[in-house]
């Protein structure tokens, strides 16, 4: 099986948002979610929260 086509799993999720700033973030460690500096250069402090996976249904009432 390829690596492309192996379900994803939690701890290969790489990316975060802030719950403070609301900027996405990649964090050090699973482990430490800590935003510590915005885009902008100024101090933040706040949790980072880990994306959702999206799954895509296929649904009839859709539209």
């Amino acid at each position: 099986m390829s690596e492309s086509n192996r379900k994803r799993l939690d701890t290969d999720l790489s990316e975060a948002c802030c719950d403070r700033c609301n900027q996405t973030f990649t964090p050090a460690d699973a482990s430490d979610l800590m935003h510590f500096m915005r885009r902008d250069g100024e101090l933040c402090g706040g949790t980072g929260v880990f994306f959702r996976k999206y799954v895509i249904r296929n649904d009839p009432n859709r539209w």
